[in-house]
């Protein structure tokens, strides 16, 4: 009987390191099946949030934290409520939790952070059946759309302003072809000489919008073919001057050219093209004063840097860097005083880069800007 008690007794200790054992084996995959599940989630390149039964955050990696602005301090209760706090529903004014989360797998919704207003999220749902002994879970994966709706708002500027810049011509051509008809009809050809040249004048207009057009086509194809020749730096401005002052024949341009960066190696037409187009800009874009564009060349080291300082309106610093996007315009509103279709710059960007130069723009003390140009010797 005794033996048959210590028997007992090994059996019942025997069954304990068993199942200690089994528990420890069985933690251990847990363990080992947690952090593969983290590496998966942090090496992912979208945020990703785990929703608990009461609508907690269960879990959420360091892209989630980063889009969402998650900190220590920050209060975790709910995610709905987080969300609302500091975001809402594109195209909606209001929001609530139930329109901010989809409930539904595959489900997306597009959400605007409510104190910047060109940060956008998108966010979508997934379930998971069985997420570590918890049972099934909602998660949500969250995307930063900010570039995309940056380029779909630009879209749809574009519109509005290419539409705006073909519609002038075209209805000033129109308008000119009837009053052309009526003098002709009336027995007056002799008065329409002048209305022929405006006429003339318009189509120039429309040709000049369609071939800078196809010009960025070809920019953004790398097919824009430069032919390059020692060129006078002096005789380019000049031609510059002589075309721009056509248009703008109040502006004023003073040239300092450095007798070590007369001569460039350059596309004449394609630069003549660079010039014309920042010359005009400074006329176009002008302050309430006459415009002024200050140009000079000098040598910096194996490259010769031509500026253009003006006296405009100027450039936010913090659009300096967007100025030479394809379609960018500091005023994207088809109510914008100044008009253009904000291909200048970047036509002149890509012309540049054909070159193997450089272009960009520096604020300077006072009014307007200063674009640099840095060519190769």
């Amino acid at each position: 009987q005794e033996q048959a008690s210590v028997f007992s007794s090994i059996l019942r200790l025997a069954r304990s390191i068993s199942i200690v054992l089994d528990n420890e084996n069985m933690f251990r995959s847990i363990k080992v099946d947690h952090s593969r599940f983290t590496a998966l989630m942090e090496s992912m390149s979208e945020g990703v949030i785990l929703i608990g039964q009461s609508g907690s955050f269960l879990f959420f990696n360091k892209k989630a934290e980063n889009l969402l602005g998650i900190t220590e301090q920050t209060p975790l209760n709910s995610v709905g409520a987080y969300l609302s706090e500091g975001f809402r529903t594109l195209f909606s004014a209001n929001a609530d939790e139930a329109h901010l989360i989809p409930h539904e797998p595959g489900v997306t919704r597009r959400l605007v952070s409510k104190t910047d207003s060109d940060f956008f999220l998108e966010i979508s749902t997934f379930i998971v059946p069985h997420f570590q002994g918890y049972g099934q879970r909602m998660g949500l994966i969250i995307r930063d759309i900010s570039k995309e709706m940056s380029i779909e708002r630009m879209k749809g500027n574009l519109v509005s302003i290419v539409a705006h810049e073909l519609k002038t011509p075209i209805t000033t051509m129109r308008l000119q072809a009837e009053t052309l008809d009526r003098m002709i009809s009336n027995g007056r050809p002799e008065d329409a000489k002048e209305l022929i040249g405006d006429m003339l004048s318009e189509s120039t207009r429309l040709q000049n919008l369609i071939s800078d057009w196809l010009d960025v086509s070809r920019i953004e194809a790398g097919a824009l073919v430069i032919r390059p020749k020692v060129q006078s730096l002096s005789v380019l401005l000049r031609m510059a001057e002589k075309v721009v002052k056509q248009h703008y024949p109040d502006l004023k341009i003073e040239t300092n050219i450095d007798k070590d960066a007369q001569c460039i190696l350059v596309d004449k037409d394609r630069i003549l093209q660079v010039f014309i187009n920042i010359l005009d800009n400074a006329a176009r874009y002008r302050s309430s004063d006459s415009p002024i564009c200050l140009v000079s060349s000098s040598l910096k080291g194996k490259e010769i840097e031509v500026s253009f300082s003006d006296n405009g309106v100027g450039v936010p610093p913090t659009h300096l860097s967007k100025i030479f996007d394809t379609f960018y315009q500091v005023d994207m509103s088809n109510r914008r005083k100044v008009g253009g279709t904000g291909l200048g710059l970047a036509i002149c960007r890509g012309i540049m880069a054909a070159h193997g130069g450089r272009i960009w723009a520096e604020c300077h003390s006072g009014k307007g800007i200063t674009i640099k140009l840095r060519f190769h010797l």
